[in-house]
């Protein structure tokens, strides 16, 4: 269920190619999702062109959105494997 929001967080929230609030769109907390983005620099189009040369100014492509959901989803898998 958490990779559903991560997909829909993704879509609404980087996807885009211009984001009202880019680089405060996402929350540093309140959802697992959000802190996996921080912590992975996948939380706006600058952090994601800087760290994973992702240029901002377009729309992000099929295959880079399931990059992204790909980065999120791996680094949650870590974190749960931690509390086990």
């Amino acid at each position: 269920m958490v990779i559903v929001h991560a997909g829909d967080f993704i879509a609404k929230r980087l996807a885009p190619a211009v984001l009202k609030n880019d680089g405060k769109q996402t929350p540093f907390r309140g959802h697992p999702v959000f802190v996996a983005q921080h912590a992975t620099a996948c939380c706006c189009r600058g952090c994601l062109e800087k760290w994973h040369r992702i240029p901002k100014g377009r729309a992000l492509t099929p295959d880079e959105e399931a990059y992204v959901l790909k980065v999120l989803e791996q680094w949650l898998h870590n974190e749960m494997s931690k509390l086990a």
